[in-house]
């Protein structure tokens, strides 16, 4: 995957800002929780096969480098089986994850990694529990792929000095939390990066942005922080807001035709999306569209006919069922051999697990002595950047660096992944929106 950066940096902003241009960017994580049709875990790319003996998988893993002495305690916390959905795939997969490590890894510090597991239940006083479940059992650090308690989750292992890995997170006070936290993916980067990237490949000036209305989607432009990113970017752009529920947008997107957007960036879930994209076809838009991943479900591919969905691109942070993606292969070779127990491997929730597992095992690569919580934490910020576990082109180095502003985030890079005819991800490329941040 072709690796493409953003425009030139400019001036920074507000600090206020960056907590409100978070909260857009996980705009409906928490609806992905579980129905595989609503994230980036439904949208495979076409042709992939699990990973065997027979295709290279066992190369893949390496040679054996078995860890031995006293395992290191690592909570897995998710929001696991609920009445509404299944998560415990997650938990699952990086289970898996750690055999693969301990195995062909050496573990961590040359001990094997134990996971501790447990389940939120999606429920606030469930994640605090886990929490101090975790903290009793002596876990030196905590990883998380996705829950959407995970504030409740945070604070009493941030009280306790335990760190957490997380992949994406939406508080202001975890992303700027030079302590104990550590956060895989910069949220301002997964909401602008892609229309950026797409507006500079389509040598657009303008973009649209077509947002759901409610509070969560728009704070980020009615704040300002809008207006900062895409100055920084050189692009104009639009906000057309429509409210929830509207099922026929052709108005709305005749005002964006008219108004010059060489790139519409969708901001909605799937019925939204519907309404938008079929809109922009009545119209004869004819330039680049993007969207977050809960905007592509089922009923998405249902909804949009006549190969509607070919040339979309979304943000993705996985690169799920890319057959010729060395990371997905790993991945896939590793749920080969270890992941038996994982019902659906080529999912987003599983390679979450395996992902955020592997990213946290990474960072602790070369730990040595005692491993505790403290020495966990010294590491991880003197960290190497390294590659990162869910997709090519990637890599993340946690610590500070990547984005001072937000010091506990790891990486300013995500994917763009581009949608054939049946809404199915044809390619991924990387995308870094570093230029665009202050």
């Amino acid at each position: 995957m072709e690796l493409r950066e953003a425009s030139r940096r400019g001036a920074g902003w507000p600090r206020r800002w960056l907590a409100i241009a978070a909260l857009s960017g996980l705009l409906l994580a928490a609806a992905a929780c579980g129905d595989d049709s609503d994230s980036d875990d439904s949208s495979s790319a076409s042709g992939s096969e699990p990973a065997d003996e027979s295709s290279g998988g066992a190369d893949l893993l390496g040679p054996v480098e078995e860890a031995s002495g006293e395992p290191v305690k690592i909570g897995m916390v998710s929001d696991g089986a609920t009445d509404a959905f299944d998560n415990t795939d997650e938990i699952r997969s990086a289970e898996a994850t750690a055999e693969f490590w301990n195995t062909h890894r050496g573990g961590i510090g040359g001990r094997p990694i134990e996971i501790v597991p447990c389940e939120t239940g999606a429920d606030p006083a469930g994640a605090t529990d886990c929490a101090n479940q975790l903290v009793e059992q002596d876990v030196v650090a905590v990883a998380l792929s996705q829950s959407a308690q995970v504030e409740s989750v945070w604070e009493p292992l941030h009280a306790a000095g335990v760190p957490t890995l997380f992949f994406q997170v939406n508080s202001d006070d975890m992303l700027a939390d030079t302590t104990t936290s550590f956060v895989m993916v910069n949220p301002l980067a997964t909401l602008f990066g892609l229309p950026v990237s797409a507006a500079e490949s389509a040598d657009a000036d303008k973009i649209a942005f077509v947002n759901i209305d409610v509070p969560a989607a728009l704070t980020a432009f009615e704040s300002g922080a809008a207006d900062a990113i895409l100055e920084n970017a050189g692009l104009e752009y639009e906000l057309v807001k429509i409210p929830v529920g509207t099922a026929d947008m052709t108005s709305q997107m005749q005002q964006v035709v008219s108004g010059g957007a060489g790139v519409v960036h969708i901001i909605g879930n799937d019925a939204f999306c519907i309404a938008a994209i079929n809109g922009l076809a009545a119209v004869g838009y004819d330039g680049e569209i993007t969207s977050i991943s809960q905007c592509i479900t089922d009923a998405t591919r249902e909804g949009v006919t006549g190969g509607g969905l070919e040339g979309i691109s979304i943000t993705a942070t996985q690169a799920v069922g890319a057959a010729d993606d060395p990371a997905y292969q790993l991945y896939e070779a590793v749920m080969a051999e270890y992941g038996q127990e994982v019902e659906d491997v080529d999912n987003a929730l599983a390679m979450g697990g395996y992902t955020i597992v592997s990213s946290l095992a990474a960072a602790l690569d070369g730990i040595s002595g005692d491993i505790t919580p403290a020495t966990v934490v010294e590491t991880i910020k003197a960290m190497q950047e390294t590659d990162y576990p869910g997709a090519d082109g990637i890599t993340f180095q946690c610590g500070g660096s990547a984005f001072p502003e937000q010091p506990a985030v790891c990486t300013n890079q995500s994917l763009r992944a581009v949608l054939d005819a049946d809404g199915n991800p044809a390619s991924y490329e990387a995308v870094d929106a570093t230029d665009i941040l202050p």
